[in-house]
């Protein structure tokens, strides 16, 4: 096969050779102008067909460089359809205004009418690779670089899955390498001398810090593709000029993660760009800095830099304050014997006294690949990545912000601090299939709607959520975008943040489409921002998923932003919102105050705290500095320890219950709450209209049933020792919704016929309305795991119905399209089957 340049400018000639090499012999090559009104191509040719493969090739090239992946889909779409093409399509699409182009695989479905394939058109797909200037060319020659043989193997040259697969592979090859290499210290320095490296030997430590580590790396590759990293932070050259001695494939010497990255990451990102200063600025007192982790920091004993701190200060300039909590540097101070804050007790090893340093070699990011192992830069470097994330209509096949998620449960399926091998079971945690995620999302949100919003029907909710319809501009559209900015939505095993993510997203096409915001991004950024503070919620048990979730979101604000030259203006990016109090680490099926008691706040003065603690954390939430920062978390802390001593004192909680409310911080990244209390932690006084995602899956008799110890007092109607702890999130979700509300879990569909699930299954036909249940019977969901799984949507309602055996909800032929688009594109999934009815409900 001919070498076929990615990276230049689109040439139909170049083009029209690749073609003939990449598409089958039936190819039949073609240059016809097509003749169809557009909105945003200037101009349209037909480049030929593939009998074999129901296939068309085309190039149009657009009007604007800005592409609108979607509507442009739409367009073609449509007109495929007139002309009655076939319903596939490999297309190029280019403008003149731009050196990128993308190259898109577009599908459609269809269906078989006396023996004949019928096209479609319907939930068309688009598979792009972005081509052209600046593009990486290992993925899109790895995956165009052989003749195809069939559909199913051009469909699988534009799997993103394939892409992430490989690029997760290398990455835990380096991970496992980096594991025996780094050290990063444990312990402070009251109990270890200076240069006791004896504190930094503790794998299960290590393990940690290169997961955040790679999640910050991870999130600074992503903003990269908005300019806002300069090139010199990844140019072996330009490192050259800056650090001294610097070797990049030394073993032994870790200047370029103490003096470029954690600069980068603590003093940077998280500082304003007129403030930044180093640690031992004469001009700054020693007082403010001992403990202050956001200024510069060099090696005391001897210098990490050629360069003078104000040209290393007007090196990292280009780089705006962006804030957010992610770059906040873990090392803190606590109380000596006098209660004064004199220990430095460090976690990410961000000192300037070289026995309390991180030590990454510099080989880990520069050693080029010798069959083994590759440096992260290197390995960073050869893939595409994209600030957007993908949906299931338009998939860009480069590595998105979903990915973060992926890493992180396969990540997490690798770290353990006795054994990796069963850490995947222990922890419970998978990713969900975006497929999965939206459905879910949108049945939670129509049941919601329908309940929330006067005189909508299932017509005008199937208008509302489909994707081919531009507007919806039905009466109660006001009504529909009121409802959906009040909506109070929680995942309560929130991992990554999937679910979150994933309501977002709908939640801000729907407000579109009901014309709530125009297609300008500040009206965006400004919903996002709104949506994420008054609508959504997560807790998790673990806290390295705690941070990735809020990352994911800070992505999703970032691409909404376009950067200007102006370093006063922090170069036009608003610096991110502090999530701290919407995605909490805390054990969700634990509760402190007893069942049947009053409100927390029921006491004026406790409600006027309340309210109180309310604004701060509102005032927190869009804090800017970090003094800003830290003056609202101590009134925090404060109005906390007032609100216990109030609760204690009214008798609404034990002393010790009133202790642990009050020392709840949830600005402390490492630590994770024993106990869940929305009231407390989000001020949710009467719960949640929607709760939705994929709790963890462990057996509660695991590990010498240590669970099973922990849950049985905290009176689970579905609890049974030999059980599972999904099950206990079923009911702890119901008790979390409001008196109205709907709950949408993918789990184990193990409770449909197990011993174990005999409580559960007559807690469902006792309490709740279900809605609709999908049973994939024995088939292979996730490509991590084969138990067998299910949806269930149930809704609490006062008015149940008093039956112990329900039907089903009947799924549209749309409902089954959606859903089946997964089984589609996933080669392991062969089938999937719909409960035909509710009667195993029923208590045995």
């Amino acid at each position: 096969m001919k070498t076929f340049d990615v990276s230049n400018d689109y040439n139909r000639g170049d083009f029209a050779d690749f073609l003939t090499d990449f598409l089958p012999d039936d190819f039949e090559p073609a240059e016809e102008k097509i003749y169809f009104e557009y909105i945003n191509i200037e101009e349209g040719l037909k480049l030929g067909s593939v009998e074999s493969l129901g296939l068309d090739v085309f190039e149009f090239r657009t009007k604007s460089n800005r592409d609108p992946r979607v509507i442009l889909t739409k367009e073609v779409v449509s007109f495929m359809k007139k002309c009655g093409y076939n319903q596939n399509a490999l297309v190029v699409f280019y403008s003149a205004e731009s050196h990128s182009w993308r190259l898109s695989l577009i599908t459609s479905d269809y269906e078989v009418v006396n023996g004949k394939v019928k096209p479609l058109y319907s939930n068309p797909r688009r598979f792009s690779f972005k081509l052209g200037e600046g593009c990486k060319k290992h993925t899109p020659e790895s995956m165009l670089s052989k003749k195809i043989n069939s559909f199913d193997d051009l469909k699988k040259r534009f799997d993103i899955e394939v892409v992430t697969k490989q690029f997760y592979q290398e990455l835990f090859n380096w991970y496992e390498w980096a594991c025996e290499i780094v050290t990063f210290p444990v312990g402070d320095t009251n109990k270890n001398k200076k240069g006791d490296y004896n504190v930094h030997q503790s794998r299960e430590n290590n393990e940690l810090n290169l997961i955040r580590l790679i999640t910050r790396l991870m999130f600074i590759w992503f903003i990269k593709q908005k300019d806002l990293i300069p090139s010199w932070i990844f140019d072996e050259n330009e490192l050259q000029k800056i650090l001294i001695d610097f070797d990049p494939k030394s073993k032994d010497k870790g200047n370029y993660y103490n003096a470029i990255i954690q600069n980068l990451f603590f003093a940077t990102l998280n500082k304003k760009i007129e403030e930044r200063a180093f640690a031992d600025d004469k001009s700054i007192s020693k007082n403010r800095q001992f403990g202050v982790k956001n200024f510069y920091r060099d090696n005391k004993d001897s210098t990490f830099f050629k360069e003078n701190n104000d040209q290393v200060i007007e090196r990292f300039k280009p780089v705006p304050f962006l804030n957010g909590g992610l770059f906040e540097c873990l090392d803190r101070l606590v109380d000596d014997k006098e209660n004064k804050k004199n220990i430095e007790v460090f976690i990410d090893g961000f000192s300037r006294e070289p026995a309390w340093m991180a030590f990454i070699p510099n080989m880990l990011f520069w050693q080029e690949d010798d069959g083994k192992h590759e440096g992260l830069i290197h390995l960073l470097n050869r893939y595409n990545f994209t600030v957007e994330e993908n949906s299931p209509a338009d998939v860009q096949v480069a590595l998105d912000p979903e990915l973060l998620g992926k890493v992180f449960e396969n990540l997490l399926g690798a770290y353990n601090p006795e054994t990796s091998e069963t850490a995947r079971k222990d922890s419970g945690s998978f990713y969900t299939p975006r497929e999965i995620v939206n459905f879910i999302v949108d049945e939670a949100l129509k049941n919601y709607l329908l309940q929330t919003v006067k005189n909508i029907g299932n017509q005008q909710l199937d208008l509302l959520f489909d994707d081919n319809t531009q507007s919806y501009s039905e009466d109660n559209k006001n009504a529909v975008v009121q409802a959906l900015k009040t909506v109070k939505i929680l995942d309560p095993a929130c991992g990554s943040g999937a679910f979150p993510m994933g309501a977002l997203q709908r939640m801000i096409l729907l407000i579109k489409k009901c014309g709530g915001i125009t297609d300008n991004p500040d009206e965006t950024y400004q919903l996002k921002l709104d949506l994420i503070e008054n609508c959504l919620f997560g807790a998790d048990i673990q806290p390295i998923a705690v941070q990735i979730c809020k990352l994911r979101f800070f992505i999703s604000l970032i691409c909404e932003q376009k950067k200007n030259d102006n370093a006063s203006d922090n170069y036009g990016f608003n610096p991110l919102p502090n999530l701290e109090t919407k995605f909490v680490a805390a054990n969700t099926l634990i509760e402190k105050k007893k069942k049947g008691t009053p409100s927390l706040f029921d006491n004026p003065e406790i409600d006027r705290i309340k309210k109180e603690l309310q604004e701060k954390r509102h005032e927190h939430f869009n804090a800017r500095t970090a003094e800003s920062k830290a003056k609202y978390r101590k009134e925090d802390m404060s109005l906390r320890q007032k609100l216990a001593d109030l609760l204690a004192k009214d008798s609404m909680c034990d002393q010790e219950d009133a202790k642990q409310l009050a020392s709840w911080n949830p600005y402390d990244q490492n630590a994770v709450s024993t106990f869940f209390d929305p009231e407390w932690m989000f001020g949710i006084k009467d719960g949640f209209d929607i709760i939705i995602g994929n709790p963890p899956y462990i057996q509660l008799q695991k590990d010498s049933g240590k669970l099973a110890e922990l849950y049985k007092q905290s009176g689970f109607q579905s609890f049974a020792k030999t059980g599972d702890i999904y099950c206990l999130f079923y009911e702890k979700g119901y008790e979390l919704l409001k008196d109205i509300g709907y709950l949408c879990f993918i789990t184990s569909n193990k409770w449909m016929r197990a011993g174990y699930g005999e409580k559960l299954r007559g807690f469902f036909a006792q309490k709740t309305n279900p809605k609709l249940l999908i049973d994939f019977a024995g088939v292979r969901i996730f490509e991590s795991a084969t138990v067998d799984t299910n949806i269930l949507l149930f809704e609490k309602s006062a008015n149940r119905k008093e039956t112990k055996a329900c039907v089903a909800k009947n799924l549209t032929e749309n409902d089954l399209n959606n859903l089946s688009l997964f089984v589609q594109q996933n080669s392991s999934v062969s089938d999937f089957s719909v409960s035909e009815s509710w009667v195993i409900l029923s208590p045995i």
